[in-house]
C-alpha cells in the first residue's frame, strides 16, 4: 500500500515550501515538520467523521461539490493567498472544537507560534482535501473511506504511540491539559515520522 503521507508530502516541493513558510513566519524545514504533524493528524480526523453513513455521504458531497484535486495542479497561486481555499472552513467541519488542541500539540512538536502552527494547518487542509478530490475522481464509491481507514489502521500498527496521541488529541474535551498527557507519553509524534 502507498504510503499516504509521503504521496501528499512529495507534492509539496521545496518552492512550496518555502512559500509556506513566509506565509507561516517558518523555515521551509520548520514548515515540512508542522505539515507532517498536521496531516496525519486530519486524516485521522476525517476516517472517523467518515466513519458513520451521514459522515461519509458528506465528506463525499464536499469532495464532489469543492475539492475536485485542480488547487494540487496550481499549488502556488493557494499558497500566494491561502485563505483563498477556506482553509479555515475546512477545519471547522473536519477538528470542530478540537482545533486548539490540535494547533497547539502542533506548535510543541515543531517549535512554531500557536498563530503559525494555525496558519500551516489552515494550508495542510485544503491540499490534503485536494489530494482525497484526486483520488476520488479516479475511484469507486467510498474509494476515500476505505484510503483513510487503510491509512488509519496500517498507522495503529507501525505506530501504535504516535496513533494513540492523534486519539487523544482528537477525543478530548477542551481541559486544557493534553499536553500534559502527550508530555508524558514521552513521544514526539514527529520524531517517529522523521525516523521512517
Amino acid at each position: 500500500m502507498e504510503n499516504l503521507l509521503n504521496s501528499i508530502l512529495s507534492r509539496i516541493d521545496d518552492n512550496s515550501l518555502q512559500a509556506i513558510g513566509q506565509q507561516a513566519n517558518a523555515s521551509p524545514t520548520q514548515a515540512k515538520s508542522a505539515l507532517a504533524s498536521a496531516i496525519p493528524i486530519l486524516m485521522n480526523a476525517l476516517a472517523k467523521n467518515s466513519s458513520t453513513p451521514d459522515g461519509a455521504q458528506s465528506l463525499q458531497n464536499a469532495l464532489a461539490r469543492d475539492h475536485d484535486g485542480s488547487l494540487l495542479d496550481n499549488l502556488g497561486s493557494l499558497l500566494q493567498n491561502p485563505d483563498s481555499a477556506n482553509g479555515a472552513g475546512i477545519l471547522k467541519h473536519v477538528l470542530g472544537n478540537k482545533r486548539q488542541n490540535v494547533e497547539k500539540y502542533i506548535s510543541q512538536d515543531s517549535g512554531l507560534s500557536g498563530g503559525s502552527a494555525g496558519k500551516i494547518l489552515e494550508m495542510a487542509a485544503p491540499i490534503l482535501m485536494g489530494y482525497l478530490g484526486k483520488k476520488n475522481a479516479t475511484g469507486s464509491n467510498n474509494v476515500i473511506g476505505n484510503l483513510l481507514n487503510s491509512y488509519v489502521k496500517a498507522e495503529k500498527k507501525q505506530a501504535p504511540q504516535a496513533q494513540s496521541i492523534i486519539n487523544q488529541l482528537l477525543d478530548r474535551d477542551n481541559d486544557g491539559s493534553i499536553m500534559d498527557d502527550i508530555a508524558e507519553m514521552g513521544m514526539s509524534f514527529l520524531g517517529k515520522m522523521k525516523k521512517r
